[in-house]
């Protein structure tokens, strides 16, 4: 499959679908655990895992979930802009999480993205460093 709009546009519809109604609307069934709230949290989880899946497709022009870095054009830019990212997004949810309103896992969540991108950044960045094959 080449990367057209119909390999990777009905992930990220169904996920922005998701994602308005966690957003805008918290309806869900309470599901086996009888939580309401949980179960958005979950639509929620699964409409981010649609979107980047989505998102995957289109960058790469191919299924995965891995970023793997002989897939990346430019990977001391790239890994550099991970790296930093990933520090701003935990900036911003420890200095603006209590202003906007988010779940209280929210945080904690974004905190993992932010952690996440940090890891896969500097891995990057060793890789054309010093972790470099001779």
């Amino acid at each position: 499959m080449n990367g057209s709009s119909s390999s990777w546009g009905i992930p990220l519809i169904l996920g922005g679908i998701l994602m308005a109604n966690v957003l805008f609307l918290e309806k869900a069934p309470a599901g086996p655990w009888n939580d309401a709230s949980f179960s958005v949290g979950v639509t929620g989880l699964i409409s981010i895992s649609l979107i980047y899946i989505a998102w995957y497709k289109w960058k790469f022009e191919t299924y995965g979930i891995v970023p793997w870095l002989n897939l990346w054009k430019d990977v001391r830019g790239s890994g550099l802009r991970i790296t930093v990212s990933g520090f701003l997004t935990i900036a911003f949810t420890w200095t603006f999480a209590e202003q906007i309103s988010i779940p209280p896992a929210g945080g904690l969540i974004l905190n993992l993205i932010g952690c996440l991108m940090i890891l896969q950044g500097t891995y990057a960045l060793l890789s054309v460093g010093y972790l470099r094959e001779s």
